[in-house]
């Protein structure tokens, strides 16, 4: 190695330690690494996460940004992080200045397989869309009485049978993970209208309950790899990607066998609606229970019949 090369690579090494003192100087919570940042110990501690995350919080009085990738110009980019439980913060993050805060290409490159261009996963325009759709439904009464009834019988029915079982048998409940999946039965069964049944005697395995969880991990993990190199995985097909493409597709056949249900039990709803009121009704000669018929039967045709009469009925 030549004088120059010694010089030049010295002055890179300078260079770097003096861009890495300046910014950790503005760092709190866990230790930032040169070059790795707090990746550590979030690998560390990537067995009990939450409770890490919680201890540095206490520790920094409810807020702090770290760095988890501590590299020039890939830091600011999607490096830094800031962690807060602060209600204040919350408040202003997710009411007050709602729209100041973006999820950012990196959040949605992140969840882009699982979430898609859903609410979740969306911004300015077309979150605003699917807000105002959502919120529509989810402020009626009778969305709110079927919640009600729905939370009550599964309480009653199987949250309660469970834990007296557990209290007469004398044996240990996992709670967080009976509760996770009352919750997942709820969720499923008022989006869906078929319940997964995971909150049961025995506790009982889900395909798709197991596949959404692991579609969840895998997304999650991306946020604490550097972008390049998840995407690098996923070209790959290493580690939780493969698991992530696999858990996919059972995501989307289970989805499918619902929407198709759904749209057998409507056609069926309608046509016996028709019947029992018995239209026989003529337009230019020909039978309007039988044009009727012929629309409820095409979901092509049901879709655009509801698109056209949306808010006209």
């Amino acid at each position: 190695m030549d004088v120059s090369t010694a010089l030049l690579l010295l002055a890179g090494i300078t260079a770097y330690l003096l861009w890495f003192t300046f910014i950790s100087r503005s760092l709190r919570g866990p230790r930032v690494w040169p070059l790795l940042g707090s990746l550590p110990g979030l690998i560390e501690n990537c067995d009990r996460m939450h409770d890490w995350i919680s201890d540095n919080l206490r520790a920094c009085g409810g807020t702090y940004q770290t760095c988890i990738c501590a590299i020039p110009f890939l830091a600011k980019k999607q490096g830094l992080v800031t962690v807060t439980c602060d209600p204040r913060n919350l408040e202003h993050i997710l009411k007050t200045r709602f729209d100041n805060y973006p999820k950012g290409p990196t959040w949605q490159a992140v969840f882009h397989d699982l979430l898609g261009q859903g609410i979740f996963n969306s911004d300015g325009d077309t979150w605003l869309f699917q807000r105002r759709t959502a919120a529509l439904e989810f402020t009626t009464r009778t969305l709110r009485q079927a919640m009600a009834r729905w939370v009550s019988r599964a309480i009653k029915l199987r949250f309660c049978p469970i834990l007296e079982k557990a209290q007469n048998t004398a044996e240990p409940v996992d709670l967080q993970d009976v509760l996770l999946r009352l919750t997942f039965d709820n969720i499923c069964g008022l989006a869906f209208g078929k319940d997964p049944k995971t909150c049961a005697d025995g506790l009982p395995e889900n395909g798709f309950a197991t596949a959404f969880d692991r579609a969840t991990e895998a997304s999650l993990q991306r946020f604490i790899l550097p972008e390049v190199l998840w995407k690098l995985k996923r070209w790959l097909r290493l580690g939780l990607e493969v698991s992530l493409t696999r858990s996919l597709v059972q995501i989307d056949n289970y989805l499918t066998e619902v929407i198709n249900a759904r749209h057998k039990v409507e056609q069926k709803m309608s046509l016996t609606l028709f019947m029992k009121y018995g239209l026989k009704v003529n337009v230019h000669g020909r039978d309007l229970g039988a044009i009727v018929e012929k629309i409820i039967t095409d979901p092509k045709k049901l879709a655009e019949l509801h698109s056209n009469c949306n808010g006209k009925l």
